[in-house]
């Protein structure tokens, strides 16, 4: 009988020990962190970033001459062309305002999905244009056969960041008559809505 208890002891105590050394670590299962490493295979989302260049530039004031932007990627050939249509009346020096501008934009949208390229900066266009030739267009709508009205067409290789230039000898497109109520037009809703807004 004694010895029952003492092997009875001896069993609660040596489970009491057991429990009392069990590792309590506990494995890491915090939220996913954000990887911000290169990644290797990653295929940029070309709707993304037609999507977010519109919202970016057409309807913008700072980009009053902006209809649309429009692209083409060749994957294989590294290039791309990148057309920008304005509206009658743009000048040569807005032209080159928007094209700079649409190019570091590009630039950095495509680094906001792929981290192995690096922003767009005052003297670099970026990590995408190292990558890529580009071959950029500014012309007034409905001109693509009419090549003297076109305000910039020049290739940028990569990697070279050249400067944006108007087009030799380019033709200012005047406005129409349409052209100009439309712009009336919307400066007349513009004053309305400050004085409604007062």
């Amino acid at each position: 009988m004694m010895r029952n208890k003492v092997l009875m002891i001896c069993a609660v105590s040596a489970m009491l020990l057991t429990g009392c050394t069990q590792s309590h670590i506990l494995a890491g299962g915090g939220p996913a962190e954000p990887v911000f490493e290169t990644q290797q295979g990653i295929v940029l989302d070309w709707t993304q970033i037609g999507n977010d260049m519109d919202e970016e530039f057409v309807d913008n004031k700072d980009y009053p001459m902006a209809l649309s932007v429009n692209y083409s990627v060749d994957q294989e050939k590294k290039s791309i062309d990148l057309t920008l249509i304005v509206k009658a009346g743009t000048t040569p020096e807005e032209a080159v305002t928007f094209g700079d501008a649409a190019v570091r934009y590009l630039n950095d949208v495509a680094a906001d999905q792929d981290f192995s390229y690096e922003r767009s900066s005052e003297t670099s266009y970026g990590g995408f244009f190292k990558n890529y030739d580009l071959h950029l267009i500014v012309m007034p709508d409905y001109t693509m056969k009419e090549q003297q009205y076109w305000l910039v067409d020049m290739d940028i290789p990569k990697g070279s960041d050249e400067k944006i230039v108007p087009k030799e000898g380019a033709v200012v497109m005047e406005t129409t008559a349409a052209d100009d109520t439309e712009e009336a037009d919307e400066t007349e809703t513009e004053a309305e809505q400050t004085q409604a807004s007062k």
